[in-house]
């Protein structure tokens, strides 16, 4: 893919930058139609980026060539939503499975109950759907339990979830987010700490979801935590961090990222599944997409 400048190709088009920034200011994604048709990662975006009814939402995001979008809880008829995204050729690439951000639920086993039958409610919504991954979440951490007993408390959920994951075809992948900024309290923050838990599960159907935003602030270390764990990695987050915009707004090098993501994931067939841009964008939808191509100029 060659580096693609959404202004450049503007300014060529229509005859001047003024008019460029024009179309950008009023979020016409147009003159970057099939521009991801090629991109060696299967990336998904979300509607909330685009304007206009959520059936032009998901034009706008078909027509870049983009092959997924993600809504992690739909607030719509399932099957409704299913046709309108196979009617344009797009795949929802993960919805909320098990658990919620708050104190109890995987790390406390009174809550185990209520987790699985969360889990079954939105496994039938999965199936429905189409869509194979679902989040979870440990829930905050409880007083007066210790790390090593959440821990093992949420091992023992998993593992009453496993088998419905396995016998329904789908993947709780587990997110491991960050205290320091967004979410105080929660329980499951490193990537040694889920790969621990994952190991003692024992399940090829319960993965983690490596969310590049929360894991820089937690702990950086990005390509070598995600590429030396690969096969257990069953969705990827996207954001760029400070702010939790697009990628090219902050500290992270999405150049590399993105590199190791597919050299050591798509490449060598460890990986095969979403990267999904759960984030802002910090000026508009065309600038956004342009600093995506632009971490793929690699490629």
């Amino acid at each position: 893919m060659k580096r693609r400048s959404f202004l450049a190709s503007c300014t060529a088009a229509a005859g001047g930058l003024s008019v460029a920034r024009a179309a950008a200011a009023a979020g016409d994604t147009t003159s970057l139609n099939g521009a991801f048709k090629d991109a060696p990662l299967r990336f998904s975006l979300p509607p909330g980026w685009f304007n206009g009814s959520f059936e032009e939402k998901l034009d706008q995001i078909a027509a870049l060539g983009v092959p997924g979008y993600e809504i992690l809880n739909p607030g719509m008829d399932p099957a409704e939503m299913r046709r309108l995204g196979d009617a344009r050729g797009l795949q929802l690439s993960c919805i909320g499975g098990a658990g919620r951000i708050e104190p109890g639920h995987m790390v406390r086993a009174e809550d185990h109950d209520k987790v699985e039958q969360m889990f079954r409610e939105r496994v039938v919504m999965a199936k429905t759907l189409g869509v194979k991954v679902l989040i979870g979440l440990t829930g905050n951490v409880v007083e007066g339990l210790s790390d090593d007993e959440m821990t093992a408390n949420s091992i023992a959920c998993l593992k009453r979830l496993a088998p419905i994951a396995e016998e329904n075809d789908v993947v709780i992948v587990m997110e491991a987010l960050n205290v320091l900024v967004n979410h105080g309290g929660f329980f499951l923050t490193r990537t040694d700490q889920t790969m621990a838990m994952l190991e003692a599960v024992g399940s090829p159907n319960v993965k983690m979801c490596y969310d590049i935003y929360h894991q820089q602030i937690t702990e950086g270390n990005l390509i070598r935590n995600f590429t030396e764990n690969m096969e257990r990695i069953g969705h990827f987050h996207v954001g760029d961090n400070p702010g939790r915009q697009e990628p090219g707004t902050g500290e992270i090098n999405y150049y590399n990222v993105f590199k190791a993501i597919y050299e050591e994931g798509y490449a060598k067939g460890r990986y095969d599944g979403f990267v999904t841009f759960e984030c802002g964008n910090s000026k508009d939808t065309p600038r956004a997409l342009n600093r995506i191509l632009d971490c793929l100029d690699w490629a």
